[in-house]
């Protein structure tokens, strides 16, 4: 690097500065004779380090010159190369001030970067006296990258609502904002509604310092921020039941909510003030996405007043571990008359059904417009009966996906429903299985199903099937099946190969993750070929040797591009090496 004697006397003067919070010089330092000419002369100096490591290291060296670095245009310092890569994201964990200001320094194209994700380390750190972030870095990373519209912010909790009004301030265009675990408060988060016009979305989670004030600042600024879309807020345990539905009534163009570990206590509001204040100005909501998760406090009466919304543009639900809500709130909720719904999508996990007719009893709502079901964990009550006896099927002309998680209770009578209501299903997941003395039955429903579907994913994980049930699956795909997933399946050893190649030529992907199968399977399974297809995983299956790639090379499969041999112990490194040298495939190892 070439430099004056100026230049590398303040240099090697600030090297003894510790980084982190404090690593820059506010003040002129002693005999700083570089520092006294203007900042023209400073950037003619710059203009003639030679590499992006000599300007980080003069960044380093204090604000003034870091900032005099990054308020040149890229032209300054000569042609622009055509082949440098251009930054849109600037990602970095583990940050501090130091690292941050090399990176951006480093940066040639800084106008192109629009998003900025910033993850300090864990909290441990803060307290360790580790280099932090400061507000100081905030301010110089968004006036040279000054498009900025989105901004991620994990574990910052030296930040201070200054950093917050910088990014009002500097980031006009600001579209997506993310604090986790921050120490900014209300004031500064008032300060970005107030400023942020374009503000779409906002998620806020783990953050003591916000109450309510802040949600109020979003809604008095309601009509300024008709561009907010999308609030996640996430435990902030001094924000109400009470603002999150003031909130609701007075924001009609938030089109998704998520909560998470929210309402902790009671509600607050009188039935007579709440239905008043529902009945006045609570028509309409374009509310599409609603997904609650981990709220104790949520009971059955809550989704009552959360119907009052007439939220009759809603399309995804999500209910997720909360013990308070049963079958009662959610029909409360999708069930009224005078509030219909259009809902798409519903995921229900360690959600509590009274009976197991009442799971198809709520599907049955909305069985016009859903397209997919998940059910995860859930109970379904003591009484568990063997048939859908009197029950009256109502088609559900458009639903395309169905995935079962830890329901093994009521999987095979869920399964006959579907058999029943379902002719254009698309896509079959089951997690978990009854004990053998059932798949059986189990596996002839799914081959029912398959019959009168053209399915082509089926994802069984974890599932007390045999290599028979495969051979029925198969003759039942009717040809139309595309991805194959039998993971964790302990009962099959591949004697299924025969079938699979007759009756499900167009697969495309094809896994057998944990599964004990062997080369000679794979080989006699792809002998015949497959012609579409392009993923194999075979991830920690013990009996699988690296002898499978030459064997694979070997076989008419012209579409294979990726292999997922990930934990398997017979697979030789050096060979995967070696055969990677030679093929363009992308192999995981």
């Amino acid at each position: 690097m070439k430099q004056s004697s100026c230049l590398g006397t303040a240099f090697q003067s600030c090297q003894k500065v510790r980084l982190g919070s404090f690593m820059y010089q506010s003040r002129v330092l002693p005999q700083d004779l570089i520092n006294t000419l203007p900042e023209a002369c400073i950037a003619e100096i710059f203009k003639h380090l030679e590499s992006h490591e000599d300007r980080q290291s003069c960044a380093s060296v204090c604000w003034r010159w870091a900032d005099i670095l990054v308020s040149q245009r890229p032209e300054f310092w000569g042609p622009i190369n055509v082949h440098e890569a251009v930054h849109h994201c600037l990602h970095l964990s583990d940050v501090d001030d130091a690292k941050l200001v090399a990176a951006v320094v480093g940066i040639h194209t800084r106008d192109m970067v629009t998003d900025l994700d910033l993850c300090h380390g864990p909290r441990e750190a803060v307290f360790a006296g580790a280099p932090q972030l400061t507000d100081s870095t905030i301010r110089f990373v968004t006036i040279a990258c000054r498009n900025l519209k989105s901004v991620c912010l994990v574990n910052c909790l030296s930040l201070t609502n200054k950093a917050a009004w910088i990014i009002a301030t500097n980031c006009p265009e600001l579209e997506n904002l993310v604090m986790l675990q921050s120490s900014i408060s209300d004031s500064g988060l008032s300060q970005v509604a107030k400023q942020c016009r374009n503000l779409k979305s906002l998620h806020i989670q783990g953050n003591l310092s916000i109450t309510e004030v802040s949600l109020r600042a979003l809604v008095q600024d309601a009509k300024r921020l008709k561009s907010l879309k999308s609030l996640t807020l996430g435990s902030c345990p001094q924000i109400g039941e009470d603002a999150i539905l003031s909130l609701l009534m007075n924001q009609p163009y938030l089109h998704r909510l998520e909560l998470k570990g929210m309402m902790a206590g009671e509600l607050h509001w009188s039935g007579a003030r709440q239905s008043s204040s529902l009945r006045h100005c609570c028509l309409f909501r374009q509310l599409s996405s609603l997904i609650l998760v981990k709220c104790p406090g949520l009971q059955d009466m809550c989704m009552l007043k959360f119907a009052r919304f007439y939220f009759r543009m809603l399309q995804h639900l999500v209910i997720d571990d909360c013990k308070g809500v049963t079958e009662r709130g959610l029909m409360w909720l999708v069930g009224d008359a005078l509030n219909p719904m259009k809902l798409k999508t519903i995921k229900l996990a360690r959600f509590h059904f009274f009976t197991s007719a009442a799971v198809m009893k709520v599907m049955s709502l909305f069985r016009e417009t859903i397209e997919s079901i998940t059910l995860d964990s859930c109970d379904f009550g003591v009484i568990m009966p063997l048939h859908l006896d009197g029950f009256v099927p109502w088609s559900c002309p458009k639903l395309k996906v169905i995935r079962m998680e830890h329901c093994e209770r009521i999987m095979y009578l869920f399964l006959s429903w579907v058999d029943m209501v379902c002719h254009g299903l698309k896509e079959i997941r089951l997690i978990g299985c009854p004990a053998p003395v059932r798949d059986y039955s189990i596996s002839s429903r799914l081959g029912n199903i398959l019959i009168n579907n053209r399915i082509a994913k089926i994802e069984l994980r974890s599932f007390h099937i045999r290599d028979m049930h495969v051979c029925l699956l198969a003759q039942s795909s009717m040809e139309a099946l595309q991805e194959l997933i039998l993971d964790d399946c302990p009962n099959i050893s591949g004697d299924f190969a025969g079938f699979l190649r007759v009756h499900c030529p167009n697969l495309i992907k094809l896994g057998f993750n944990r599964v004990q199968i062997n080369n000679d399977v794979i080989e006699s399974l792809m002998t015949g070929g497959f012609e579409h297809l392009e993923e194999l995983n075979l991830m920690g299956c013990p009996l699988i040797t690296d002898t499978i790639l030459l064997i694979l090379t070997l076989l008419p499969l012209p579409k294979l591009r990726r292999v997922n041999l990930l934990h398997c112990l017979s697979v030789d490194r050096d060979a995967v090496c070696e055969f990677l040298n030679n093929n363009g495939w992308e192999i995981k190892y």
